[in-house]
């Protein structure tokens, strides 16, 4: 492990004191994924108005990332190139929906029906895998994987002893579901199935709110006693609204600290899912403190791509992204660039910020050198285990950051300051920007800089080379506008992104 065999011997006989009466000698792992949380969601990243303690202490007792990207700017691809390990470049997924069937036809050809069976599920070392071989009692809660759908007995294989939560993408839009899987067995909720549950945003005691209910079991997970080590993904459906034949109104059991705000309806119920959601995350911490396994677990918690207002009609009352420009579906910084929190007592410096540029895709290789053992060989991230240990001297550099999204046809280099973007196609100019001084992706200052430009060029070549999905994405040398999924893309930077 490059990172922590550099700790002195003192420091590592500290991390093998495992709280729980075990002497496995690895830390605990838990990761919190939220689904369309934005960089300015939370009180520690500049929200003002959403209260978020719990999350907020977390980042007072860990470590604060500024810089930190998601793996793809919309749900399935990030996660998809968050559980491979494999950047939007490499990654078999590039988008939320199945590849066109044949990209030079009129439209596209349209979309597969399905995603090519080489693509999923996976056929390289997913990230529940690495952790099980490693030694690790493994458990996921909520949107499982990617959100696509696994045959029975597909989720042990790829690397869970223990799972509970939405099969498919849709089905997480709901908070009191008719059904859900756990360990390949679909549990039904009939309290669930009347109207006066299912439609309206306020629904009180009634029925079985997900979101209750995959803490709950996550508790549960944490208190059963194992000579293991544990690793628990979380990945939330919150904040993400409903689908909208489900009606616009987020299902919350109540409107919490919100009911006297002069805001929207929709706003109140938003704030009142998230809040909702920070003590979930209140308690999970509680739990380790009380089962005195805290000091040995190490806490990440991120997002899946940037934030989407369409939940509340697209108001500016959150100021989701923060200082960024776009949201989700965009490559620009307020659709990739998200929160970042990791939290490890006695090991992690707590209150401290750090500006190291890392991804998604990173944390395949962070999680294999906290458990000691090697990162599979596919693997595009690094570990960043160095940064989190004070050490940032032993970390190891990268060049760029690639991203790659077929909505659009978009595709996105950061090369230590600077930011290429391009929208349309191989051949469609590239914007640059000087992160450095320009967050918000205002100043467009590829005239000034020709040889930044054309760097970010070969690299948006460099990072798709060798890759055997290509032929599932591919990128056109100039704009189609008649692909009609991608309107909406254009349409948006053409009349400004809501």
């Amino acid at each position: 492990m490059t990172g922590i065999a550099l700790i002195t011997g003192i420091a590592f006989q500290g991390l093998c004191l495992a709280a729980d009466s075990t002497s496995h000698g690895k830390p605990n792992i838990i990761l919190i994924n939220t689904d369309d949380l934005g960089y300015g969601g939370l009180g520690c990243y500049g929200q003002k108005l959403i209260q978020t303690p719990n999350i907020d202490k977390l980042a007072a007792e860990g470590m604060r990332f500024t810089d930190f990207y998601s793996a793809n700017t919309v749900c399935v691809a990030s996660r998809y190139s968050m559980i491979t390990g494999l950047h939007p470049g490499h990654s078999g997924i590039r988008d939320n929906y199945p590849p066109h069937v044949d990209i030079t036809l009129e439209n596209g050809g349209g979309f597969m029906k399905d995603y090519p069976k080489d693509v999923w599920p996976p056929d390289v070392t997913t990230m529940g895998q690495v952790m099980k071989n490693a030694g690790y009692r493994t458990a996921q809660f909520g949107k499982l994987e990617a959100g696509i759908p696994m045959a029975p007995g597909k989720m042990t294989e790829h690397g869970w002893d223990y799972w509970i939560g939405f099969r498919g993408t849709g089905e997480a839009f709901q908070y009191y579901p008719l059904e859900i899987w756990k360990n390949d067995e679909k549990i039904t909720f009939p309290s669930n199935k009347p109207e006066d549950v299912r439609r309206p945003g306020i629904v009180g005691d009634k029925g079985v709110y997900s979101e209750d209910l995959f803490a709950d079991e996550l508790l549960d997970f944490l208190k059963e006693k194992s000579d293991k080590p544990f690793f628990v993904y979380f990945a939330t459906q919150v904040p993400h609204g409903r689908s909208p034949r489900d009606g616009d109104e987020i299902q919350v059991p109540d409107i919490g600290p919100y009911g006297d705000r002069s805001w929207t309806h929709l706003e109140k119920l938003y704030a009142a899912m998230i809040t909702r959601f920070d003590g979930h995350v209140g308690l999970i911490m509680d739990q380790l403190k009380q089962l005195d396994i805290d000091q040995n677990t190490i806490v990440f918690f991120t997002s899946d791509n940037g934030d989407e207002n369409s939940y509340y009609k697209y108001t500016d009352r959150f100021q989701g992204t923060g200082p960024l420009r776009g949201k989700k579906r965009f490559l620009y910084e307020g659709g990739i660039r998200v929160p970042m929190i990791v939290r490890w007592p006695g090991h992690i410096e707590a209150g401290k910020d750090s500006a190291l540029p890392w991804a998604g895709w990173d944390l395949m290789a962070t999680f294999a050198d906290l458990a000691d053992v090697d990162a599979p060989s596919h693997t595009d991230g690094i570990s960043v285990v160095p940064t989190l240990l004070d050490q940032a001297d032993k970390q190891e550099p990268r060049e760029y950051l690639y991203w790659e999204l077929q909505h659009g046809k978009q595709q996105a280099v950061r090369m230590g300051k600077w930011k290429g973007v391009r929208f349309g196609g191989t051949k469609e100019p590239i914007e640059l920007y000087d992160l450095s001084a320009d967050i918000g992706e205002d100043h467009n200052i590829a005239a000034e800089h020709p040889e930044v430009v054309d760097k970010i060029r070969r690299l948006m070549v460099e990072a798709r080379e060798g890759s055997k999905y290509n032929k599932y994405w591919q990128l056109p040398e100039h704009r189609r506008d008649d692909l009609k999924a991608d309107q909406y893309i254009y349409n948006s930077l053409k009349n400004g992104i809501r």
